[in-house]
């Protein structure tokens, strides 16, 4: 008998140790509130919202226990039940500089996109503050310390869950993890943590949307170098500032920034009072010449290699040995990014294709979909490209993915899906690109091609300076397309095999006007895939109410 009542007691005392974990949180603030989404001065759009503010546990980077704050916005129709929640989404917010723009102080404005677009999803946003804002607002910023940002990340997700099982919110079905920017950095430390630190946790994410984020820190500070420039130029001074301010590296701001930023760290940095564009136009120039001293601008002075190397030890890639190839990513950076250069982000996808992912445009043939195609962007508008295609990826999650397991229908569409596949699929819809470039070609130019065995590659070289000056309008080089038929996953055999094909005679003879006629998708099909153009539409044009008129046509998929 005693037993049975010790087993009992312990038992009750592991569910109490077990409640008490959960519930390690404090709310600082909890109201009903209509959250507005602005844009250039415009309300587009707004939703009514449960707001709470909370602070949790966490560590600083130094691994000492610090109190960090967060806020859940919680859309009211979840909250009431009118409406099914079909997750949660754990955004990592982008580069901030001023107390006033933690994610508890200010909605940023992509997190509040998420929560109040014509779409109206179905989700409850999470968001930390990060250390060095909020509650933590006496300690330094910790501006791109991967692990620890993720690590708060994580421990407010937690906490969320734990604070949204108790006042009876619901989690739904689905859990993502997302950030644009410094967010689209974090993603990836948190998507890292997950495989390791946090591992027993039980969080599993359905996918981590990655954008616009300097995915290998000691590659991009040593790229900033060689190229000269930043149009964020507060940002890398930012950096310097997060890693000596807390890794201890005893650097004399003097001896690495020049005049007028040397004499005023503290008051534009660490008084986190500007925010990153004034800081930026204080400076008074995007060129890191101007900003850092010639020793730190020289990557290969002994001062700047000892900062390398402590980049270098807090590396993603470097430091995330085994990445689980079951969890789905998107990665998107667009080629003409002059914040973040596109070689900075795009840096992990030969290093995930080596641990076993399979790069691919299309969403959901693969576990890494991968858009780097996205060019005549800047940072900012490329931000609205990725929350777009998120928003609308994030919108048919629960149409594609069910008992376990992708849409049959689509899945048949897309698993095998290349080049040639779209091609005859094309063909089986009407539209042959085979009698199209026989219409649209001399006759006897195809022919020559033909006959000659060497013909398909005498023509490729022939194409080559008219490519090459194609892509100069769009300020890229035939580097750059290579890059981006790569990362779509796409090879030079495959691209060969098309232009083989497409050379060759048709099978029919299909008059001109027939040509474009568009046969319809199967009925199975044709609901997710014209639900993607239709939201994606549906939020370009609602940006565009706020003056962004990003081109749709360069988008990638």
């Amino acid at each position: 008998m005693k037993k049975i009542v010790l087993m009992m007691l312990l038992m009750l005392s592991c569910v109490l140790m077990t409640e008490a974990q959960e519930a390690s949180y404090k709310i600082i603030i909890e109201k009903d509130s209509t959250l507005k989404y602005k844009l250039s001065g415009i309300t587009l759009g707004s939703r009514e919202v449960r707001y709470i503010v909370y602070e949790y546990q966490s560590k600083d980077p130094k691994g000492t226990p610090a109190t960090i704050s967060g806020v859940i916005l919680a859309p009211l129709d979840i909250v009431k039940g009118t409406v099914p929640s079909d997750g949660i989404l754990l955004y990592n917010h982008y580069t901030i500089s001023a107390l006033d723009e933690a994610p508890s102080s200010d909605i940023d404005r992509l997190s509040g996109a998420f929560i109040c677009n014509p779409l109206k999803p179905n989700y409850v946003l999470v968001m930390s503050d990060y250390i060095g804002f909020g509650s933590s607002k006496d300690k330094p910023q910790a501006y791109l310390c991967g692990d620890t940002n993720a690590r708060n990340s994580l421990d407010g997700l937690l906490a969320a869950k734990a604070l949204m099982k108790d006042k009876g919110i619901p989690e739904g079905r689905f859990l993502f993890n997302m950030g644009y920017s410094q967010g689209g950095t974090e993603s990836m430390y948190v998507a890292k943590l997950c495989d390791t630190e946090y591992k027993d946790k039980g969080i599993t994410f359905d996918k981590t949307f990655s954008g616009g984020g300097p995915l290998d820190i000691e590659k991009a500070y040593t790229e900033y170098v060689r190229i000269g420039y930043c149009d964020f130029v507060g940002a890398i001074a930012q950096l310097i500032i997060s890693y000596n301010e807390w890794y201890g590296l005893g650097l004399n701001y003097h001896d690495i920034f020049q005049e007028p930023l040397a004499s005023h760290v503290q008051e534009w940095f660490l008084d986190k009072k500007l925010h990153m564009p004034q800081i930026t136009k204080n400076i008074g120039s995007d060129s890191l010449s101007h900003m850092l001293t010639p020793t730190y601008f020289n990557v290969e002075s002994e001062a700047a290699k000892t900062f390398r190397k402590m980049l270098r030890e807090k590396s993603l890639m470097d430091t995330w040995v085994n990445p689980d190839t079951t969890q789905k990513y998107f990665l998107l950076h667009s080629r003409h990014d002059r914040y973040v250069p596109v070689q900075t982000g795009r840096v992990i996808i030969p290093w995930m294709k080596e641990k076993g992912f399979k790069p691919s445009i299309v969403p959901g043939k693969t576990n890494l979909q991968t858009n780097t195609v996205v060019f005549k962007l800047n940072h900012d508008p490329a931000a609205i490209v990725w929350l777009i295609q998120t928003a609308v990826a994030i919108q048919l999650w629960p149409a594609l993915y069910y008992e376990g397991g992708q849409n049959r229908y689509y899945h048949n569409v897309v698993k095998d899906l290349n080049i040639m596949k779209v091609i005859k699929t094309l063909e089986s819809w009407g539209i042959d690109l085979r009698k199209l470039i026989n219409i649209k070609l001399a006759p006897q130019q195809m022919e020559t091609h033909r006959a000659n065995r060497a013909g398909i590659l005498a023509m490729l070289m022939n194409l080559v300076p008219s490519i090459k000056d194609a892509l100069a309008k769009v300020d890229l080089t035939p580097e750059d397309a290579e890059e981006m038929l790569e990362d779509a996953g796409i090879t030079v055999e495959d691209v060969m095999q098309v232009v083989a094909y497409l050379m060759s005679s048709p099978s029919s003879a299909q008059e001109a006007d027939s040509v474009l006629s568009i046969y319809p998708f199967s009925e199975d099909v044709e609901a997710p895939v014209q639900l993607m153009q239709l939201y994606e539409q549906t939020l370009a044009s609602w940006f565009m109410l706020g003056g962004i008129n990003v081109e749709y046509e360069n988008w990638g998929w």
